[in-house]
């Protein structure tokens, strides 16, 4: 009898492991877990100037190539054999750069760069906090054979400039001179104590495709993202859509 009995509970437990179990399992693999951050989302000012550069001389390098290759028609070639030659050269020209964009996943990247936040002055009667932003981001200048662009938005700008003789190029926010920020007294005196994490951040993506050629190539970095953030606590305060 205590066999029987004892065989009965063993059998009943198995069976209640069984449907318990893969229930619990379920029930784990289904919780809430953290969103997944951009894998490139706070990076310094010169980090992304490192990118730029490194795509820009590819770019510039490439269309020097290409326009030296194609070329003008010679005496012993006729127009349909330099016509062939050109599209040849502008499909291989085609070809790397699309190749160098997937490899660098350019058409997939949202890269964020962070700008320190000056906190300049809080206006107590207005609600209004002026943040200027000093930091610049180093930039490709423009060439006849490459075009820097940025386009036109109310946030983000691009200009050239002489340092120590040399010509450069920056990417600079264009407040003029402040940002103004409306915001409640209680938050602007947090942001203020904790002014050494006060960034703005901007997401950009870099768009190196190419249409006409003839004109010489297009690098364009596009800002699709600004924002007001306390990098230590990752709290975002403002942000606004550019694109």
């Amino acid at each position: 009898m205590r066999t029987f009995l004892g065989d009965v509970i063993r059998h009943f437990a198995l069976l209640l492991a069984l449907v318990l179990i893969p229930s619990l399992l379920s029930s784990q693999s289904t919780q809430a877990t953290p969103a997944t951050p951009l894998p490139e989302d706070n990076l310094s000012a010169a980090d992304f100037t490192t990118i730029l550069k490194e795509a820009w001389t590819f770019l510039k390098d490439e269309t020097d190539n290409y326009t030296k290759t194609v070329g003008k028609k010679t005496e012993f070639e006729t127009t349909a054999e330099f016509e062939k030659r050109a599209v040849d050269a502008r499909q291989q020209y085609f070809a790397k750069v699309t190749k160098f964009i997937k490899d660098k996943k350019f058409d997939q990247r949202v890269i964020g760069v962070v700008l320190k936040a000056d906190m300049e002055q809080y206006d107590a009667d207005n609600q209004v906090y002026n943040i200027a932003c000093r930091s610049t981001i180093e930039a490709p200048y423009n060439l006849p054979s490459v075009s820097t662009e940025i386009f036109a938005n109310a946030y983000v700008g691009l200009a050239d400039t002489i340092k120590k003789g040399y010509r450069a190029s920056s990417i600079h926010l264009k407040f003029n001179p402040y940002f103004r920020w409306q915001v409640a007294r209680d938050i602007a005196r947090s942001a203020k104590n904790d002014d050494a994490n006060m960034f703005f951040k901007v997401r950009f993506k870099i768009d190196m495709g190419q249409g006409e050629i003839r004109k010489g190539a297009r690098f364009a970095v596009v800002p699709k993202q600004v924002m007001l953030i306390n990098q230590k606590t990752n709290t975002v305060y403002w942000e606004q859509t550019l694109r």
